[in-house]
């Protein structure tokens, strides 16, 4: 196949994976601006979700949308594919693009790299996948092999021709380089620090402070979480084998510590069928039994720091209830005897049954002074919410 017919075939394959670029940034926005939209048609199930993976911290690079960065890619290689008809109508900087055939070999090749990369954490760490995003990736690998020539050196050709020729165009349009380059560093680092395009990765930063800790660094020992008198009423609604659950338990921890005025008060309310009505599919087994644990340290006076211990081992084999209790030197046998009393049974469904009449169908959920606010949020929004309320920053 000629030269020109090759370039023809790539302009054609990179205006499809231009319109999959743009269909995956109308997704991406979708999936983290507008909160009444609906599926996209490539969100098939949990595996199969062009929307869970937009919504992904993954979904970007250097706080851009992966879609953009395709985007400018395929529209790269479409001018690429018509800059030697450019060159021969004007008087531009673009002649330093001399073997541009060159230039999408090897970005071809290093798109289709980076796109593998991405399939392996979409396989292995998000656990699901984008199928528009798989074809982009074929089209990368088709642009790259069509644009490569095999019987002149290959791959190794086009790298070092590559190579060679953007450090000539340096050379020629130092300053222009400078001045673009500056602005691309400018750009990226506004985008990277303000999350303008990445409100999702703002959040999911902001959460990972708190879950990669591997214990509550703030647990609080007793059963009073702040001042019983404080201005601000904090509840929270929670169920101990809760991932987000035991966040919140962190902030509200830290809230209690930094903060003066704070009181917080908590209610169980286990995802779990085994004493939960509300639960049709099982959800979260052995939550009745962590929360039976957590109200019967209760009698001991160390409900607070049973909380933050359960979240952090969640002990419902025996072997660990009874280790838990012993590292906060609690009597064992009366533990025991709490746990399964008819006492501990009847608070357990006195939480549960309050928290059906707030028709709570997930945690967490929480209340500052009477206003609620459903799901995990960032501390900063706790820490605005309960200033606003009255809470006083200690000394």
């Amino acid at each position: 196949m000629n030269i020109s017919k090759r370039m023809w075939l790539i302009r054609i394959i990179a205006l499809i994976g231009l319109g999959l670029s743009i269909e995956l940034a109308f997704i991406y926005y979708h999936a983290n601006f507008d909160k009444t939209a609906l599926y996209s048609f490539c969100s098939i199930n949990d595996y199969v979700d062009c929307d869970g993976v937009a919504r992904s911290s993954y979904s970007q690079f250097l706080g851009i949308p992966l879609a953009w960065w395709g985007i400018f890619f395929y529209l790269f290689v479409l001018f690429m594919s018509v800059v030697d008809k450019i060159n021969q109508k004007f008087n531009t900087p673009f002649k330093v693009f001399k073997n541009p055939m060159q230039y999408i070999s090897m970005l071809g090749l290093i798109s289709f790299a980076v796109s593998m990369t991405l399939a392996g954490i979409s396989l292995y760490k998000i656990e699901k996948i984008c199928i528009l995003c798989v074809a982009t990736y074929f089209l990368d690998l088709a642009i790259s092999l069509i644009a490569t020539d095999f019987r002149n050196g290959g791959f190794i050709k086009s790298l070092e021709t590559s190579v060679l020729d953007f450090i000539d165009g340096v050379k020629q349009y130092a300053v222009l380089f400078t001045v673009c380059f500056l602005c691309a560093v400018g750009f990226l680092t506004y985008t990277n620090v303000t999350y303008v395009f990445t409100p999702h990765l703002k959040f999911s930063r902001a959460i990972k402070k708190f879950s990669n800790k591997k214990t509550n660094p703030y647990s609080i020992t007793g059963n009073v979480l702040g001042e019983k008198d404080g201005k601000v009423k904090v509840v929270i609604i929670s169920d101990f084998v809760c991932p987000m659950c035991r966040v919140m338990n962190m902030m509200v921890h830290k809230a209690a510590k930094e903060y003066s005025g704070v009181y917080v008060e908590h209610y169980n309310f286990p995802l779990d069928k085994a004493c939960n009505t509300d639960v049709v599919a099982q959800i979260h087994p052995g939550a009745c039994m962590l929360s039976r644990i957590a109200i019967a340290a209760k009698k001991q006076g160390h409900y607070w720091d049973m909380a933050s211990k359960l979240y952090d081992t969640k002990p419902i084999e025996t072997k660990k209830i009874l280790e838990t209790a012993r590292a906060l030197n609690l009597d064992e046998k009366r533990l025991w005897y709490d746990i399964v009393s008819k006492e501990t049974e009847k608070e357990l469904q006195s939480d549960i049954e309050h928290c059906q009449k707030l028709n709570i169908e997930a945690t967490p959920v929480i209340y500052i002074n009477g206003k609620e606010y459903v799901g995990l949020r960032p501390y900063e929004e706790i820490e605005k919410a309960i200033l606003e309320n009255g809470a006083q920053k200690r000394s």
